[in-house]
């Protein structure tokens, strides 16, 4: 994914974008920001006023006393309003940053789930998740932190500056000056810091995606023995993303060494230059009382502070900012063109027409190429052909996860990208060849196709199937949990579950990926007799797998190199005898084999080493 590099009005403005940013709440906290670093810079100009006017002066000591007085309550409410001003301002910018946060996952995670099929990116998604996730939480550090403490001192810092104009232009001018120094001097060093820390944010995406993949690949890790092989290239990439961060280490430390030299610089210029003129030195007059030499210091010590803050916390703002960065990089992702979603459609079995339609992957040669088709409502149709024909493509533009890259599509007789998502959705079910089962219970994964379904619905649809009997042998009935991805059934039960929970929807169109692959011959039955009570009465697309499936279709479409090379019966292609009847063929005689199998009794020992 390209980095797209963003100043930082481009980031409030990619911000605003996506989040619901307000211009309105940003002014807020920087008033209240303001009033609170007011509220400290008061106290040395009241320390001031109580050196000239009552410690220093040759005054009464009743008047003495009353402006020590003044000056003390003046200094407290000063206080007293910077506390309450800053905590208001706290809340404020709390609160704006968990909403705008919250904003950038929703929208960062709706994007993933908005992914084509057709974008590569698509099939990395758990990788995607683990980087934003971290990203994400790198910004939610900085800005509950850092960046609140930032938005402070930047407000003390100006303020500082324009009191110091008021008791002498020429100081505060030298301290004006210096202070400018340090981001002119460190803008190509914090650009360098900035790419550093986007390699920083790049390693640990990589790790985390790394380390998803093997806790979710664990079995076969374990199956093959290759836990060492995974560890060594955790351990890679553990390394990688050390060494990314000590490269941060050098440039960082160098800024900050360029701000506290700045710091100190600027402090001993105005206590240097404020002596000078309060003795005459060098025909120096700046008209500086020694109260304004004292509040001045106070004033250079409030902006000093924080410009060392604002140097010293660099490292964390430039990390927070790659983060977010790569957060908007999956934000720029374009979708495509949506449908538009006006058109419903006619009651009963869909037909499907398809006119010279081709489709290519983003990164690819064409998978399919002028796929002239048109299927009857209520007919079945198998796909068969060879790995990469173009089988499952076609699947997913029948069924609108893809659109056509050129010619046209019709179900009912509509142009699909005319076609409401939710009337598609009632109208068109896929039954994949793994089903994916949420950690809940049997009824609630069947009844997850429809909002307002009841348990008596589920019932009907499982006597309807023939799958009573099955779910009343689990050992809680409709309530067995099925665990994580349903590992608590097998794959032929998972199967079940999933083709009650497309009868339930009760599809006008229904693709299978071949839903009985991988079933035990046990289940295998149950699967049939449900397959057939499913697809009756429906238009039913199969990819098929294996042969029998195709027997037992209306019609069989063989696709070979994106083509729709033969298309007939089951057994006018088998007398056709071209590609069909070769496939069906060499499956009929390894089916024989098969059967006629008989293991030897070392393949009835144990496996060795506990693989499999």
């Amino acid at each position: 994914m390209t980095a797209r590099a963003y100043g930082t009005t481009a980031l409030l403005r990619r911000l605003r974008r996506h989040t619901s940013l307000s211009p309105a709440a940003l002014l807020v906290i920087g008033l209240l920001a303001t009033v609170a670093a007011a509220g400290r810079i008061v106290i040395p100009v009241t320390i001031q006023y109580a050196l000239d006017h009552a410690l220093l002066a040759d005054v009464d000591p009743a008047t003495r006393a009353d402006v020590v007085t003044h000056a003390v309550v003046a200094g407290v409410g000063a206080v007293v309003l910077a506390m309450i001003a800053s905590a208001l301002m706290n809340f404020q910018m709390i609160r704006v940053v968990e909403r705008v946060l919250l904003d950038l996952r929703v929208s960062a995670f709706g994007r993933i789930l908005r992914l084509s099929p057709a974008d590569p990116r698509a099939s990395s998604g758990t990788a995607l998740v683990a980087r934003v996730t971290n990203d994400i939480d790198v910004v939610t550090l900085y800005a509950q932190s850092g960046g609140i403490t930032l938005v402070q001192n930047i407000a003390q810092m100006i303020l500082a500056l324009a009191v110091m104009f008021t008791y002498s232009w020429a100081p505060a001018l030298l301290v004006l000056i210096i202070g400018l120094s340090v981001p002119i001097a460190g803008h190509r060093l914090q650009q360098w810091v900035g790419r550093r820390f986007d390699a920083v944010r790049r390693g640990v995406g990589t790790l985390y995606a790394g380390l998803l993949e093997t806790l979710v690949g664990i079995d076969t890790i374990r199956v093959y023995g290759i836990e060492e092989r995974m560890r060594a290239r955790a351990i890679a990439q553990i390394d990688a993303v050390r060494d990314a961060q000590r490269r941060t280490l050098w440039p960082t430390g160098f800024n900050i060494s360029i701000g506290e030299v700045a710091s100190g610089l600027i402090t001993t210029s105005v206590l240097v230059a404020g002596t000078a003129a309060g003795v005459g030195v060098f025909g120096l007059h700046l008209g500086l009382s020694a109260g304004d030499v004292v509040a001045f210091l106070f004033l250079v010590t409030f902006f000093v502070r924080p410009m060392q803050f604002a140097v010293s916390s660099l490292a964390d703002s430039r990390n927070a900012e790659a983060g977010l960065r790569r957060v908007l990089e999956i934000l720029d992702i374009e979708d495509e063109a949506a449908p538009t979603g006006r058109t419903a459609l006619p009651a009963g079995p869909a037909t499907v027409e398809l006119g010279g339609v081709g489709f290519s992957y983003r990164t690819g040669k064409p998978v399919l190429r002028g796929i002239d088709l048109r299927i009857g409502a209520g007919e079945h149709v198998a796909v068969v052909g060879e790995t990469g024909s173009g089988k499952s493509t076609f699947a997913k533009l029948v069924t609108r996860q893809l659109l056509p890259g050129s010619g046209t599509l019709t179900l009912w007789g509509v142009p699909i990208e005319e076609i409401a998502d939710d009337a598609l959705t009632r109208r068109v079910a896929v039954v994949p060849q793994d089903a994916f089962l949420f950690d809940r219970t049997v009824e609630e994964n069947i009844a997850l196709g429809r909002a307002d379904a009841t348990r008596a619905d589920v019932l009907a649809v499982l006597a309807r199937l023939g799958l009573t009997e099955w779910v009343r042998g689990l050992p809680h009935g409709l309530d067995t949990r099925v665990g994580q991805r349903g590992e608590a059934l097998s794959a032929g039960e998972r199967q079940l579950v999933a083709l009650a929970r497309t009868a339930l929807v009760n599809p006008d169109l229904l693709v299978l990926d071949e839903a009985t692959s991988g079933v035990d011959a046990g289940t295998d039955v149950r699967v049939q007799h449900a397959l057939a009570e499913l697809t009756r009465g429906r238009t039913t697309v199969t990819i098929a797998h294996r042969m029998h499936s195709a027997e037992s279709a209306d019609r069989v479409l063989l696709f070979h190199d994106g083509e729709i090379a033969e298309d007939g019966t089951h057994a006018e292609l088998v007398d056709l005898g071209g590609r069909y009847a070769r496939l069906h063929e060499v499956w009929a005689r390894d089916s024989v084999a098969t059967s006629e199998y008989v293991p030897s009794a070392m393949e009835h020992s144990p496996p060795v080493g506990g693989r499999c």
